[in-house]
């Protein structure tokens, strides 16, 4: 009979303990609950992975795209170590009237094309000149090209409001006006920087065999 009271008494005293636990950890679960709402309606289980990917789906497409408009085009802005790289020019040896007939044509269809983008487009503070060998194309505010014949260099002579100036020799086998420094053609200069100056297609028939 003592043996079954003493078990009794240890069974209540066990019981009374694990009640006053409960208690006491019932504020610190509430607690819990309160700070994670989530936590009150679903298992941790099926609702935290949810939460979870939402998370990382709201991360990824909030980062702004790039915009279509910013990529510029391969063709005018072509680098010099592309894998196929351009013609490599030569300075010919021309006498002082091939000279003349070279750069007079080079001159001539320069000044007829920029007349004629003039007359197609509304560009303020656009003009052309040409005088006594000298090509003057002013640009209104993106600036002023000066484009003029060196006959005691045999040369063509720019100056770039971009990229400065320049001396161009002529390369008879390729028809064309070049850079000796970057071997760049006067045409690929003036097409590219003016082309983004004024935001259209330039394309200037310059290079090729001089006019009859």
């Amino acid at each position: 009979m003592a043996f079954t009271t003493l078990g009794l008494s240890r069974t209540v005293l066990a019981k009374t303990a694990l009640s006053e636990s409960s208690r006491a950890a019932a504020p610190c679960i509430r607690s819990t609950a309160r700070r994670m709402p989530f936590l009150q309606s679903r298992p941790l289980s099926t609702s935290l992975p949810s939460r979870i990917s939402s998370c990382r789906h709201s991360r990824f497409t909030s980062l702004p795209s790039s915009p279509a408009h910013s990529i510029v085009p391969s063709r005018l802005y072509t680098s010099s170590k592309s894998s196929t790289p351009g013609p490599q020019y030569s300075i010919s040896d021309v006498s002082e009237d091939e000279y003349h007939t070279i750069s007079d044509s080079t001159m001539d269809r320069m000044v007829e094309y920029f007349e004629d983008l003039g007359d197609e487009h509304e560009i303020p503070g656009y003009d052309v000149e040409y005088q006594s060998g000298v090509m003057t194309l002013k640009l209104g505010a993106k600036g002023t090209y000066v484009v003029n014949k060196q006959p005691p260099n045999k040369q063509l002579w720019l100056s770039s409001p971009t990229s400065g100036p320049k001396r161009y020799d002529y390369d008879t086998e390729h028809h064309v006006w070049f850079y000796n420094r970057d071997h760049h053609s006067l045409k690929y200069l003036l097409d590219t920087e003016i082309t983004k100056a004024l935001g259209l297609e330039i394309d200037i028939p310059m290079d090729g065999p001089p006019d009859a």
